[in-house]
């Protein structure tokens, strides 16, 4: 009977006696049914009847109280529809007699014989199968009707008279919401694993009235019966949607069009949902993404202009990150991240734009510190860049890309036993041709600037700015007298303007770097 629906069966009999040798007395699963519950009278019977609804209530046709033949007609008077054997003695043809004008299956003597029983029941399974598959049959094809009725109304392929034909009071609620949901797979997404998601959601809500679902490629979609509701209620509906694609997927997207009040309304929430569709790589996790309008950015995605802001925002980002890094401060790597994410987000960037310029700039950061630190696993890092493409929330991937820098600011050695100044002097030694700032150092180093610059010059005795300029004018010397042109001394040593090379230069050594090159 694996696979096969399992009938529900009432024994009804005011002898415990004779209920429990029926219970007992016949095969009931292997049969195809199950005694789901017992009455000892008819009110209880007639109680549990509205409780249970079973499909077979067998009735001693004489019980005190409510006899079963009064149990019988109010079961046929209700909206309550099974079928009803009743149990006898010789003394009571009579009432079998009425009791078969009120439509009953047949009518079993005392003692029950068991082969009389079974074969009522085996006769009565196959008309209850007739019955089930030609109500799923019915029911499914006026689901297929609707479905397709709602599919041409969207897709804008018929009008609203035609597509409503015959199934207007089938959708006759107060309210509608489109929600529409993308499941994503590590792979490509399958027609089958598709069809499976798509017939849980069925059971859920078309089995329960509780909306529609379809199909509009590449997309899932609910017509949901009333609005959405509150946040505890799109979250509760989301975590039904996520069971349902559970085990198959990585994650799911679903959003709402919004409350509508008309069913031609929906084409609106649908067009609205697609908007939100759109941009579900921003989307929260773990509810059900309500409609907004469109944003206005301040300017459009992939313009010229657009590109030199995020060009601007790179370069910018490439120097903090490298000195956070550089010094071990994976917080402020963080902080980092989060804000260039935003403003890029909030710039109209792409999913796939923002992407790209993390991956730009983590690999420019990597080449910086890996000319330095001989520790850095560089392939290791790549490789680990590469797999944030796989991230389908924004959040999610400013998580990957927070837990890669803090990985790589635990594989170097930054001496956290030493003093702030020790560490400072380090960094210009190895870095004296970055941008460093007394200020972008402070903060990195969570201290206050001018505070910082004291102890810089309390321990070195010379100001912060005079150091740097005092340690890149010496690795100049040894860089001209290795025969490279000024200019390409000037670049090496952090310096952008020849001009203001050739001022440091002379301030420090007393001479021009091209004199300083001919004594050599």
């Amino acid at each position: 009977m694996e696979g096969k629906p399992m009938y529900k069966v009432l024994l009804v009999d005011d002898e415990p006696t004779i209920r429990e040798g029926l219970r007992t007395l016949i095969p009931w699963n292997e049969l195809g049914f199950e005694v789901a519950d017992t009455a000892a009278n008819g009110q209880e019977a007639l109680q549990k009847c509205e409780q249970i609804r079973p499909d077979l209530l067998i009735a001693d046709i004489r019980m005190p109280g409510m006899t079963g033949l009064e149990l019988i007609k109010s079961v046929r008077s209700s909206e309550l529809d099974m079928h009803v054997l009743i149990l006898s003695g010789y003394a009571d043809f009579e009432y079998a007699k009425q009791a078969i004008a009120q439509r009953i299956d047949g009518y079993l003597l005392k003692p029950v014989d068991e082969d009389e029983l079974t074969g009522y029941l085996v006769r009565l399974k196959e008309e209850l199968d007739s019955v089930s598959t030609s109500g799923r049959n019915r029911t499914e094809e006026r689901e297929i009707k609707l479905e397709t009725a709602i599919q041409s109304l969207l897709a804008g392929e018929s009008d609203l008279v035609s597509a409503t034909a015959g199934i207007s009071e089938r959708l006759d609620w107060d309210s509608y919401e489109v929600i529409l949901i993308k499941p994503i797979t590590s792979n490509e997404i399958v027609p089958s694993l598709l069809a499976l998601i798509k017939n849980k959601l069925r059971i859920l809500f078309n089995e329960r009235e509780r909306g529609v679902v379809f199909t509009m490629e590449p997309y899932l979609g609910i017509v949901l019966n009333g609005g959405i509701g509150d946040d505890r209620s799109r979250k509760s509906i989301h975590k039904e949607i996520w069971d349902a694609c559970s085990g198959h997927v990585i994650d799911v997207f679903a959003v709402s069009g919004g409350e509508v009040h008309g069913w031609p309304e929906i084409v609106e929430s649908y067009q609205m949902a697609l908007v939100r569709m759109k941009d579900r790589f921003f989307l929260e996790n773990g509810t059900i993404s309500l409609a907004y309008r469109d944003k206005e950015y301040s300017l459009q995605p992939e313009s010229v202009e657009h590109v030199k802001q995020l060009d601007r925002l790179f370069l910018a980002a490439v120097d903090t990150l490298y000195l956070a890094l550089e010094i071990g401060n994976h917080l402020a790597a963080r902080q980092l991240i989060q804000e260039t994410a935003e403003e890029m987000a909030g710039s109209g960037s792409t999913e796939d734009e923002i992407k790209t310029r993390f991956v730009q700039l983590f690999s420019t950061v990597l080449d910086k510190l890996t000319h330095n630190r001989s520790e850095m696993h560089s392939l290791e890092i790549r490789a680990g860049l590469v797999e944030i493409y796989k991230e389908t929330r924004y959040l999610g991937l400013i998580e990957r890309l927070s837990a890669i820098a803090e990985g790589m600011s635990s594989s170097m050695d930054n001496a956290g036993t030493d003093t702030v100044i020790k560490r400072m002097i380090d960094l210009i030694h190895r870095n004296y041709r970055e941008n460093l700032k007394l200020e972008k150092l402070s903060e990195l180093f969570n201290y206050n600037s001018a505070y910082l610059g004291k102890l810089f010059k309390q321990a070195t005795g010379e100001h912060f700015n005079t150091y740097l300029d005092k340690v890149r004018i010496e690795q100049a010397k040894l860089l001209i007298e290795q025969g490279l042109k000024v200019y390409q001394v000037a670049e090496k040593v952090g310096y952008a303007n020849v001009d203001y090379f050739h001022t440091k230069f002379r301030k420090y050594v007393g001479t021009s770097p091209s004199n300083y090159k001919k004594k050599e």
